[in-house]
């Protein structure tokens, strides 16, 4: 699953647009790890990724990391 976004354009939303947005668009606009499939808490301007550059959450992170 990929994050959403409305007219397929990523642009600032009031918090209650998204809140609208995301439930009746899995995932919506939020960032999922690649690895659990669980939203990472975090955008693309503090992310943390893979080595293939996907974002990942930071518990997989520090897996990914000591593997």
């Amino acid at each position: 699953m990929i994050n959403t976004w409305p007219n397929n354009r990523r642009h600032a939303m009031s918090q209650q647009a998204h809140k609208d947005w995301n439930s009746y668009n899995k995932p919506g606009t939020l960032q999922l790890c690649t690895v659990c499939q669980q939203p990472t808490g975090r955008c693309e301007e503090d992310e943390l990724v893979d080595t293939l550059g996907q974002p990942v959450c930071e518990e997989c992170f520090d897996n990914v990391q000591t593997k």
